[in-house]
């Protein structure tokens, strides 16, 4: 069980924290009460204060006034916009599809600012990041770090294994399923986080149509695809890329070529036999067609 936690943490939370680091985040909140007490009016105490009550003690009444206050003393400062708009989204505060569209706008208005996060780091690993460290099963702890991954740094892979890994704890979590529900339907095409292809979640409830090149390509069909029309998308197993579109075959097969496979047997004709290493299946490229093919006489 203790193993089965570290994981969990470790997969979550990613490099290990150090001692100093824990040192750093402890003496940091325990000073962010402290000060917003002295000085309740300047504007650093403010910020920190509203980030201690969202992320470690999910008073998320306290925090809207603080962030209310805070916003209205810098309406433009990237910190305060990014941790404010995490709040909202995480608290479902108002319509849905206006609360989604402020909330794009004071982002991209913290990346003209931060493009490179610097302004946020610290608060990320303070706040965000040893909130689950001490409290790693709470799914709302986990939707704050899900929502930090895809409003900030953008990535959405990791996203949305958080994503999951709340719900795991608790399915009928209702912030953490419309959240998850939103961002997976803004992944698609034309969405505000447009991937290449669905996320890696879908594979598994998906069913195969055609396996190409040595089965690590399947082209599959998402039966609950949130998106009429892209249903259909390709999904490669060695690598787990999803794609829309169907790879480029030439390209692809002369990757092939040139990092892991060799001739095999004799020219038979115009046709050369490769064997890939790794699928452990032979294709053949056609020296008068200038073009691959899995068997002899049929053309990919």
């Amino acid at each position: 069980q203790r193993r089965f936690r570290q994981k969990h943490e470790s997969d979550i939370i990613g490099a290990k924290i150090q001692l100093p680091d824990i040192v750093k985040a402890v003496k940091f909140i325990q000073e962010a009460r402290g000060k917003y007490e002295q000085e309740p009016t300047r504007l650093a105490n403010i910020v920190n204060y509203a980030l201690l009550t969202h992320c470690i003690d999910l008073d998320f009444v306290k925090a809207r006034v603080l962030y209310g206050e805070a916003m209205m003393a810098s309406p433009r400062h990237p910190l305060i916009c990014r941790a404010f708009g995490i709040f909202l989204l995480a608290t479902r505060h108002g319509p849905p599809a206006e609360t989604f569209q402020r909330v794009c706008r004071m982002l991209n208005d913290a990346a003209v600012v931060d493009p490179t996060v610097s302004k946020f780091d610290s608060a990320a690993e303070i706040y965000f990041r040893w909130a689950v460290l001490v409290n790693s099963k709470n799914p709302l702890v986990l939707l704050n770090y899900a929502l930090l991954y895809q409003c900030v740094y953008k990535k959405y892979d990791i996203a949305d294994k958080i994503y999951r890994t709340a719900l795991s704890f608790d399915p009928c979590n209702t912030l953490v399923f419309e959240n998850y529900e939103l961002f997976t339907s803004q992944r698609y095409p034309g969405g505000e986080y447009e991937c290449a292809g669905p996320p890696i979640s879908v594979v598994n409830r998906s069913t195969i149509l055609e396996t190409k090149t040595g089965s690590e390509w399947s082209k599959r069909v998402d039966p609950e695809c949130p998106r009429p029309g892209f249903e259909v998308f390709y999904y490669n197993r060695f690598t787990k890329e999803t794609r829309f579109e169907a790879p480029d075959w030439d390209k692809w097969y002369k990757m092939r070529v040139s990092t892991r496979s060799k001739i095999v047997g004799s020219k038979t004709g115009s046709l050369v036999e490769y064997f890939d290493t790794r699928t452990e299946t032979s294709f053949f490229y056609d020296l008068l067609t200038k073009r691959y093919q899995e068997r002899p006489g049929n053309l990919n």
